[in-house]
């Protein structure tokens, strides 16, 4: 069966008259009465009987009919379904992000998406840069904004920020009314951080303990909400990327520190764009907004 056959079927039954489908579907009447004749013959029933002008399905057509209609109007959603997709209305993403990027810059970026795009259907996970990296190889996730991921994994990455490490302090810590911290302002100090797979907790190791991890002493603490609450509770200074929405007004400050500046490259890593859906190109378009204005990419 054609599907243009069985569209021209559809409107012999619904409109009763082969000449009115004729017009309806801009076909030449001979078209029309061509068409039903191969749907006849091929199905070898008579789906009509002639009342003077007007034609009447017979209970073999009506049967047709109803299951035509049907099938037609499945297809006709297909197509919608597959038009919406292409054009980035419709789909499914999932992708993930590192903390604090996650809640401080791309909550906002997401929810503004989904809001323009409601019949999207996205999943955003907040995890590590090395599992994101992971997954994204896998095929698990569409994309990842972490740091850059192992030349092993052979992924692309398109860098976006620029991260430095700060010292998260009570309001009331003396340290607080400097404008930057010296790693041997830490002296004697206990130092909250993460767990050893977060890549902050790394770039702690690499540029700061690494070279005065005779200093101070530390704590693993597996999120930065707690950090920031023990901190206001006056245990403890925390290692943090400096954002000030980790800050809390009165109570909690982030200072930079100086003397190594850590810094870390944030950005958006994925496999291969060319299987990425419209919808996936469109989210990670609309995360690159946050880019520095000043940022260059390493080929700049």
């Amino acid at each position: 069966m054609d599907i243009r056959i069985l569209k021209t079927f559809e409107a012999c039954v619904r409109l009763g008259h082969f000449l009115k489908a004729a017009e309806e579907l801009q076909f030449a009447p001979s078209t029309v009465t061509l068409q039903i004749q191969r749907l006849e013959a091929d199905l070898g029933v008579s789906l009509f009987v002639r009342d003077g002008k007007r034609v009447i399905a017979t209970e073999a057509g009506r049967w047709l009919h109803h299951e035509a209609t049907t099938l037609l109007k499945s297809i006709g959603a297909m197509r919608q379904t597959v038009s919406d997709i292409a054009e980035g209305d419709k789909g499914s993403v999932r992708f993930a992000a590192i903390e604090p990027i996650a809640s401080q810059q791309l909550a906002t970026v997401v929810a503004n998406f989904c809001k323009t795009r409601p019949k999207v259907e996205l999943t955003m996970e907040v995890s590590g840069s090395r599992s994101i990296a992971e997954r994204v190889q896998a095929g698990e996730l569409e994309f990842g904004v972490c740091s850059a991921p192992p030349q092993k994994l052979m992924l692309e990455f398109e860098p976006l920020i620029e991260e430095r490490l700060g010292v998260m302090l009570n309001r009331n810590h003396p340290l607080a009314d400097q404008d930057s911290i010296k790693v041997s302002d830490l002296e004697g100090l206990t130092v909250l951080v993460k767990e050893p797979t977060c890549m902050y907790r790394e770039l702690w190791e690499t540029t700061i303990y690494g070279a005065e991890q005779n200093l101070f002493s530390f704590m693993e603490v597996g999120s930065f909400f707690v950090i920031q609450q023990m901190v206001k509770a006056e245990f403890g200074i925390g290692i943090v990327p400096i954002y000030s929405g980790l800050e809390q007004e009165g109570s909690v400050v982030i200072r930079p520190i100086t003397d190594l500046n850590p810094v870390v490259t944030i950005g958006i890593a994925y496999k291969d764009k060319n299987v990425l859906g419209k919808a996936a190109l469109l989210l990670m378009e609309a995360i690159k907004e946050i880019r520095e204005p000043n940022f260059r990419l390493p080929s700049e």
